[in-house]
């Protein structure tokens, strides 16, 4: 980290319309073998009011994956033993939702491309500023609100699509035009095509 979350004017915030309380529900895992890096991350998420949790090795780092979920991951793409493509793909096999973002020393086009392939969300090359990282926190936050405002609760017009396992999801829709969109990606969900909608 090359600048600290204190460098920015007073009042000004990358947290946009969060709330305490959301920024509070949000859950994130930073994942490094470089502990000055991780405890600075960490501190910086923290005074934020982000819920965050930390592992050092990437095996540390498969057991929490394992017993808790995660809203948006950290992971530090070369380490030794677990590499981070195993975490992302753990992380994303455990809960497809969740926003995995991979941070590396070494950014190189093909290795960025296979991780966002995979399903990251984003890569953050080192070294970074504490704001860079706020700010991209602070766009994934944003998703994860998106994605809790959108779940349905209980209603009218709701709409359920398979999923790769067990689960369903369950998706508003009122619009004739919208269900038909709906019912095309219903259609073509179990294949291995693109599709614009």
């Amino acid at each position: 980290m090359t600048e600290s979350a204190d460098d920015r004017p007073r009042g000004e915030t990358t947290f946009g319309a969060l709330t305490d309380s959301d920024k509070q529900s949000i859950r994130i895992l930073v994942v490094d073998d470089e502990a000055t890096l991780r405890e600075t991350c960490q501190n910086v998420l923290r005074m934020q009011g982000f819920d965050v949790t930390s592992a050092s090795r990437g095996e540390e780092a498969l057991d929490v994956i394992r017993r808790k979920e995660f809203d948006v991951l950290l992971i530090d793409l070369y380490m030794t033993q677990v590499s981070g493509m195993k975490l992302l793909e753990a992380a994303l096999q455990k809960r497809r939702e969740s926003i995995v973002v991979m941070m590396t020393g070494n950014p190189s086009v093909e290795s960025n491309l296979k991780a966002l392939e995979a399903g990251a969300w984003d890569y953050l090359p080192k070294p970074f500023s504490a704001t860079h990282l706020e700010v991209l926190i602070g766009r994934a936050a944003h998703a994860v609100m998106g994605q809790r405002a959108a779940a349905p609760t209980d209603g009218e017009g709701e709409t359920v699509l398979p999923t790769d396992g067990d689960q369903e999801i369950a998706v508003m829709a009122r619009s004739p035009a919208f269900r038909a969109a709906l019912d095309l990606a219903r259609k073509v969900a179990r294949s291995n095509v693109s599709v614009f909608l």
